[in-house]
């Protein structure tokens, strides 16, 4: 399972900030923008993949990966990453159709996991299990000279990835920022799940579970 992305050693030469003369900079561009932020993650896979033999293993995380990015194109999210067992992605407009867009999009994840596990038995694979979060916020975008798709930083990534901890097994939940904004959705139910997710803030911050009605 994937850790907190707040964790996570920025030092590293894949993230590494240095002068524009040398190799391996991240270029900022010096604005931040609203986006809704996700993560979908296998729950458990590191005790998944030590029964998986290694030529399987590829079979295991690109069945997972391309199903999700695939799902992820089709309501016009942008893909940043994999990151181990996780998919990284985000909607970068705010009106309405795109707000219902994320939820679709993350109940479509959660909806597409029979397939998947029919695919990974066919291989002779464990079934899996997934986690769908969400949430709105800040971000800065950021590029790098040894990649040429961006990495988005801020704190509602971070919180995104302690949402995910705490979503119900195949379900798709959002933070407080995001429900704010989907709430008048008709074609969604909410259900609060917590209500003091600790996302360094005074106040409390609540966590919902998303449904279609």
């Amino acid at each position: 399972m994937m850790g907190n992305i707040s964790n996570f050693d920025y030092s590293a030469n894949q993230y590494q900030i240095r002068d524009k003369t040398q190799k391996n900079y991240l270029e900022f561009f010096g604005k931040s923008q609203d986006c809704v932020v996700c993560f979908v993650d296998i729950i458990d896979s590191t005790k998944l993949v030590t029964c998986i033999p290694e030529s399987k293993l590829n079979i295991f995380y690109s069945t997972f990966l391309n199903s999700m990015a695939d799902i992820v194109v089709e309501y016009d999210g942008k893909i940043v990453k994999s990151i181990g067992d996780a998919l990284l992605f985000y909607f970068e407009n705010s009106d309405d159709n795109y707000f219902r867009d994320t939820l679709r999009c993350g109940l479509h994840m959660i909806k597409k996991r029979y397939e998947i596990n029919d695919i990974l038995c066919e291989h002779g694979l464990p079934s899996i299990n997934y986690r769908v979060s969400a949430d709105f916020g800040k971000v800065m975008i950021g590029y790098s000279d040894v990649s040429v798709t961006e990495d988005i930083f801020g704190p509602v990534v971070n919180t995104c990835s302690k949402i995910n901890s705490i979503v119900n097994t195949n379900g798709m939940a959002i933070g407080n920022n995001l429900h704010l904004l989907v709430k008048s959705l008709h074609d969604f139910q909410f259900k609060e799940i917590i209500q003091t997710l600790d996302v360094g803030l005074k106040n409390k911050y609540s966590v919902y579970d998303v449904k279609k009605n």
